[in-house]
């Protein structure tokens, strides 16, 4: 459990080095400090070719959707470049996009359970660190001693299902939702206190409202939404 969540931790580490670059290059072409305006319009396609890589190789990332974006900034970084026309190339691009998509390929582990009716326990030290970029991924846990973890959303789609879990006390649960959507379904009997907030994105708990007194378990849990949305459900 200690490896999977040293991996998640660097898998949002790399992101948000990959964003605070752009964002530093990007302010300082706007006030000023240098000019990049035609140096970004001919290697711009580089950013594309990074997240393919990004999403291949990071833990729960996309094969095809890695080889999509890398194949995708190939050929748009050989147009600006001028070598080619894209409407040479976009056909043949393709063509072997779909080849690689349908090449046999070992599949992921996946328990043969339904999502509904059975889950799993979160880990050895009773937390989850979940991660999905570039598709959507579904995860049931009912763990009857939940100490907390870590959800965040790519490009991509989390849902993570908790109505059977029991936190301990001091539970705390971060989501992260960049230009993706993280749904977390909390039993009826927790008392949630929400940090974090939307940066361009939106928040919403679209749980049932009922009386303070009847619920039993404070958890903690932060929602960040960059160009995104965090929804909490019961």
């Amino acid at each position: 459990m200690e490896k999977r969540a040293v991996r998640h931790n660097l898998f949002r580490v790399i992101l948000a080095i990959v964003f605070i670059c752009f964002g530093i290059i990007a302010l300082g072409n706007n006030i000023g400090w240098w000019d990049i305006d035609d140096l970004f319009l001919t290697w711009w396609p580089l950013i594309l070719i990074l997240l393919g890589f990004i999403t291949i190789f990071a833990p729960g990332g996309s094969w095809g959707g890695g080889i999509f974006l890398v194949v995708l900034g190939i050929v748009m970084l050989l147009h600006t470049h001028g070598i080619y026309d894209i409407s040479d190339l976009i056909w043949p691009a393709m063509l072997i996009l779909v080849g690689f998509l349908v090449w046999p390929r070992k599949k992921q582990r996946q328990k043969p359970c339904p999502p509904e009716e059975e889950g799993h326990e979160a880990g050895e030290d009773h937390t989850f660190n979940i991660n999905t970029l570039f598709q959507g991924h579904r995860e049931v846990i009912n763990d009857k001693q939940l100490a907390g973890g870590h959800g965040t959303a790519v490009f991509g789609n989390l849902d993570i299902d908790l109505r059977q879990a029991v936190p301990k006390t001091g539970a705390y649960i971060e989501l992260s939702a960049v230009f993706g959507k993280v749904r977390l379904s909390v039993p009826t009997n927790w008392n949630v206190t929400k940090h974090g907030g939307p940066v361009f994105g939106k928040i919403d708990d679209l749980r049932k409202q009922g009386t303070e007194s009847a619920y039993s378990y404070p958890v903690t849990i932060e929602m960040n939404a960059v160009f995104g949305n965090v929804e909490l459900a019961d």
